[in-house]
């Protein structure tokens, strides 16, 4: 039993369901012509590997992404959730299942300030076409996550620690691909521009830089938030937005969060590396991540905070985007509706039988 040092604390991204019902934002995704390249010298390069791949199910506003899972051989679905740094499991579906739940030292914290620090062992884990045993799920630190809409848990990207990750959302489609390919050659599908973003891959998370009407920002990738959000300090910093703005009101509580004051600003303009969304509505949330912490004047983790801008699927929903894990890059192009590209370029691939390890269900 560990007493005198926690692990470090970790933002879970949560409160993802409360959003519903909420206006969307005017979206206008604007990508720059200039495409990936790769010198005429670049040695030559296999194919794109793909490891697994799964169908995901979505609302009809697209904007959640559930991933089918199968947890102790019963069928569950998890929220595709980039910012939930790692996977989690609902208190609710931790008790069906009779997972034993156990002390863990990675604690979560979610923007209301809730915390778990307890996680489950599942024996037994599938995903697409992959089994897997022995995986441990953070229970999640939202007492309520999974009631509306019902779901059992939340997939994040410590599940693909070893692998590109491949999220189109306008075929609701989930590919892992093999990281080691030649730079600059994971655009499989078809696109007339392709926007380039370099990222920073930290502890889970993928972030980046973007702008906001001028002012450069830090920003996370969170595909399970529905609507973006900015952290209140930032907005009064930097845009003078305070809860008395009029341009700025105050909306419903968060579910599962009462009493956290939650407001609404719409920017016109924001931007990274060639994609351009104007007049976006965003969500400003106060910094609560320690809140409701007993432990919060301990110097490691007093410098948890939220993202200055997080980046949710109001505006990902319209977007393909491709993380190339090795290069720290997004290759990013509008999505299009319908059946995926990837069916394509795997026919394709196995005729030139070129060796492509392939577990597309």
């Amino acid at each position: 039993m560990i007493f005198a040092e926690r692990a470090t604390p970790r933002y879970s991204g949560g409160m993802k369901k409360s959003l519903i019902g909420l206006a969307p934002a005017f979206l206008a995704a604007m990508l720059s012509s200039a495409r990936a390249e790769t010198p005429a010298d670049a040695p030559a390069c296999g194919p794109l590997r793909i490891l697994n791949s799964v169908q995901m199910q979505t609302t009809a506003a697209r904007s959640e992404m559930f991933v089918p899972v199968k947890i102790e051989g019963q069928t569950k679905s998890l929220l595709l959730d980039t910012g939930g740094q790692v996977s989690q499991i609902s208190r609710d579906t931790a008790q069906e299942l009779r997972l034993h739940q156990e002390y863990s030292r990675t604690r979560l914290f979610d923007v209301a300030g809730n915390i778990s620090s307890t996680r489950v062992t599942a024996d037994n884990f599938t995903l697409g076409a992959q089994d897997r045993h022995r995986v441990a799920l953070q229970v999640a630190p939202n007492p309520t996550l999974g009631r509306i809409p019902a779901y059992d848990g939340v997939l994040a990207t410590d599940m693909f620690a070893n692998a590109d990750i491949d999220m189109d959302f306008g075929a609701a489609r989930l590919t892992a691909f093999a990281p080691d390919h030649c730079d600059g050659r994971v655009v499989y599908w078809p696109a007339d521009n392709i926007a380039v973003v370099p990222v920073r891959l930290d502890r889970g998370h993928i972030s980046m830089d973007v702008m906001v009407d001028g002012h450069p920002l830090k920003a996370v990738l969170d595909t399970g938030a529905q609507q973006t959000s900015m952290n209140m300090n930032v907005a009064r910093n930097l845009f003078g937005l305070t809860p008395d703005s009029p341009e700025m009101p105050r909306l419903d509580d968060l579910q599962g969060a009462p009493g956290l004051k939650v407001y609404s600003h719409k920017f016109p303009n924001l931007t990274f590396e060639g994609v351009e969304v104007g007049n976006l509505k965003v969500l400003v949330l106060p910094d609560q991540m320690h809140s409701r912490d007993p432990g919060r004047f301990v110097t490691r983790e007093s410098t948890l905070t939220l993202p200055d801008i997080v980046i949710g699927m109001d505006v990902l929903r319209h977007l393909h985007v491709y993380l190339a894990r090795a290069e720290n890059k997004l290759y990013v192009s509008e999505a299009v509706r319908g059946h995926s590209a990837l069916f394509a370029y795997k026919d394709k691939d196995a005729k030139a039988d070129s060796g492509t390890t392939s577990s597309t269900q």
